[in-house]
C-alpha cells in the first residue's frame, strides 16, 4: 500500500474536491482520480462519494482516513529528524530506464520551475539493479526500474530485502519501433520470430535480474541465425535505428510525436509483457516537488500509444 496515495486522500478530504485537491498537490486531476480508484481497490471500500456539496468520505472512508492521517503525522515525525542539509525540495535526484516517456518528463518538469525555484536536480539512466543501488547507497530520492512481470517475483523479494517500497507506474507489452522505411513496417501486426530473423534487433545491454548471475546463459537461446546489436544509451539506439533500415528494438510504445521526429514506427508484435515500477525508501515522505514529478511522469506515460 502506498503512503503517497493517503496524502492525496487526505488532501480531497480537506478540499472536498478533486479539482482542487490535484492543483494543490501540482498534479493533473484524471491521474489523481486514477490513484484514488487504485486505492479503493486495493482497501476494497469506497472511500469518496459526490454529492451536490462536494466530494465527502462515506462512513468507511473516515474511517481509513483517521488511519492515515495517523500514519502520515508518524512519517513526518520521522521525517523532522534529519539534518538541515537534508530539506525537502533542496535536492531532487532520479534514476531510471532507458525510456523516453521519463526522461521527457524530467526534462518538462525542469523546464516548468520558476527562476526562484533552487533546487539541485540529477538524472541517471540506467539499469534496475544500479537504480536500487542508488536508492540504497546515492542519495537518490526516487527511482523507476523496469523488468519483464516473469521476473515480478525476484525484484519484489530483492526490494523487501532492502527495505523499499514501490508502487506501479506502467504495466505494458512490448512493441516493436523501426525505422519507417523498415521492409515489414506495413504490417499492423508483426510475428516475433520472424522479424528477428529479418532484421537487426537493438538490445540495451544490462538487463541483470536479483538472484540471477549472467541472465544471458541462465536464458541462452540459438542466436547463429539471427543479427543483435547490444547498445548501453538511448541516443545511439535513436541513431541506430535512423541508420540501420531493416532494424526494430522491442521497447515501451513510444509518442507519435517522438516517433514523427525520428522518422520512426512501432508495430505491435506480441511482445514480452513488462512492468516499469516506482520505488524508494520504505517510510519516503514525497514532498510537493517529487509529487509534482511524479504527475508529470504519469502525464506523459499517457501520451504514449498502445497503453
Amino acid at each position: 500500500m502506498n503512503t503517497l496515495h493517503f496524502r492525496y486522500a487526505v488532501e480531497i478530504e480537506k478540499t472536498r474536491s478533486i479539482t482542487q485537491a490535484a492543483e494543490n498537490l501540482f498534479m493533473a486531476q484524471p491521474n489523481l482520480s486514477k490513484a484514488i480508484k487504485e486505492l479503493e481497490n486495493t482497501l476494497g471500500i469506497t472511500i469518496f462519494r459526490r454529492t451536490s456539496k462536494g466530494v465527502i468520505p462515506t462512513d468507511q472512508g473516515v474511517k481509513f482516513l483517521g488511519y492515515a492521517k495517523q500514519v502520515l503525522i508518524q512519517i513526518d515525525n520521522m521525517e523532522s529528524i534529519r539534518s538541515p542539509e537534508k530539506s525537502a525540495g533542496s535536492r531532487l535526484k532520479l534514476s531510471a530506464p532507458k525510456t523516453g516517456y521519463i526522461s521527457r518528463a524530467f526534462a518538462e518538469f525542469a523546464a516548468s520551475l520558476s527562476e526562484s525555484e533552487r533546487i539541485d536536480m540529477q538524472f541517471a539512466e540506467t539499469t534496475a539493479m544500479n537504480t536500487i543501488s542508488n536508492i540504497r547507497e546515492n542519495g537518490f530520492s526516487l527511482g523507476v526500474i523496469r523488468f519483464p512481470l516473469k521476473h515480478e517475483k525476484y525484484f519484489s523479494d530483492y526490494l523487501n530485502e532492502k527495505s523499499l517500497d514501490s508502487q506501479i507506474l506502467w504495466d505494458f507489452r512490448a512493441v516493436a519501433v523501426m525505422p519507417s522505411s523498415h521492409p515489414m513496417s506495413c504490417k499492423d501486426i508483426l510475428d516475433p520470430e520472424e522479424l528477428s530473423l529479418a532484421s537487426t534487433e537493438l538490445i540495451f545491454d544490462g538487463n541483470e535480474i536479483p538472484y540471477i548471475l549472467n541472465l544471458r546463459t541462465a536464458e541462452s537461446e540459438d542466436i547463429s541465425k539471427k543479427n543483435r546489436l547490444f547498445l548501453c544509451d538511448r541516443a545511439s539506439v535513436l541513431d541506430s535505428l535512423s541508420s540501420i533500415n531493416n532494424s526494430f528494438i522491442l521497447t515501451s510504445p513510444m509518442t507519435a510525436e517522438e516517433l514523427s521526429i525520428h522518422g520512426l514506427t512501432q508495430r505491435q508484435c506480441g511482445g514480452e509483457k513488462f512492468r516499469d515500477l516506482l520505488i524508494y525508501t520504505s517510510g519516503h515522505s514525497f514532498d510537493e516537488t517529487e509529487i509534482a514529478l511524479i504527475d508529470k511522469i504519469y502525464t506523459e506515460r499517457n501520451k504514449c500509444a498502445f497503453n
